[in-house]
């Protein structure tokens, strides 16, 4: 019985994976005539930030807002996905589009999110380190240059043949895992999002392991090993789903949402003093005060590329 029920797991995972292939590149046109269509409205995606949903709004520190206000573009691409309809469609292309700002000298940052499985069995988003360019203040405090330094040490060891563990030895490594055991979880920049890594698993591991067979592709659940100490944004994997499959495809209800409500705030208060305006022999209307509410949006019927993670 439980062969069959694994068995049916992993056909509903492959059809649900076909389904998102042939979706994307159906819909891929569309997205970027959508693009197109915003680029006159300044404060588009600024405003769908502002409404983003709770994976992505508590990853936001204050320090980031104004940075994140200069946005001008977020994309998704799902890169791996090939026109024929082949391909791994959960591994995605985050790009960032920003106007001219006192924050960055990037106008553009692309971030590449591969889906890897190990050899154990467990599946999901992994990445490499993306430097920022920062004008002034580092918004991750030096978090995602020390990624970037240990990155960078690690390549020139596997160059070299050097065991994996050795750079467990190297003064970059020591530097940031001070950094993070002194840095709060709470406090991390939604920029420190470029320097995730998540598991370390090649594309030689991952399509080894696919061949080999595992157990999650067998429909077994597979608990997700500890992250390396080195990982400075452990929520990249949630943050890069939410951002593709919730704000990015969402956007406009995000946006629009938005804009109506504060109109009708606006049109509230404009009535509420009109009301005072006509009060006479000094009455006064005690009004409670005014809270902004945040709408989520309509819940989607598709259960997600991620709701099944089969190799």
């Amino acid at each position: 019985m439980y062969d069959t029920l694994a068995r049916i797991e992993k056909q509903l995972a492959a059809i649900e994976l076909g389904y998102l292939r042939k979706t994307y590149i159906a819909t891929r046109p569309k997205f970027l005539e959508r693009a197109t269509a915003i680029d006159s409205i300044s404060d588009f995606w600024s405003t769908v930030i502002d409404e983003a949903p709770a994976e992505i709004d508590q990853r936001i520190q204050p320090r980031d807002v104004p940075a994140l206000n200069c946005l001008t573009g977020i994309d998704v691409e799902r890169f791996e996905v090939l026109d024929a309809g082949r391909g791994e469609p959960r591994s995605i292309k985050l790009t960032l589009t920003f106007r001219s700002n006192e924050w960055l000298f990037d106008e553009k940052l692309e971030k590449k999110f591969y889906w890897r499985t190990s050899e154990n069995g467990w599946s999901g988003l992994v990445s490499e380190p993306v430097k920022v360019h920062w004008k002034n203040r580092d918004l991750t405090d030096g978090l995602l240059d020390l990624t970037i330094n240990l990155w960078q040490k690690e390549l020139y060891f596997r160059s070299g043949g050097q065991k994996e563990n050795a750079i467990n030895a190297t003064q970059e490594y020591a530097t940031l895992v001070e950094k993070i055991r002194r840095t709060p979880q709470d406090a991390i920049s939604f920029f420190a999002l470029f320097g995730f890594r998540g598991h370390h698993i090649s594309a030689e591991e991952s399509e080894k392991s696919i061949m080999n067979g595992s157990r999650r592709s067998e429909g077994l659940n597979v608990e997700s090993p500890p992250l390396p100490n080195t990982e400075i944004y452990p929520y990249g994997e949630e943050v890069a789903v939410a951002l593709s499959e919730d704000l990015y495809p969402g956007a406009t209800h995000y946006f629009t949402t938005a804009k109506e409500r504060d109109a009708k705030v606006f049109d509230e208060e404009l009535l509420s003093d009109s009301e005072e305006d006509n009060v006479v022999d000094g009455g006064r209307h005690e009004q409670p005060p005014k809270k902004k509410l945040k709408i989520s949006p309509e819940p989607s019927t598709s259960t997600g590329p991620f709701s099944h993670a089969v190799a």
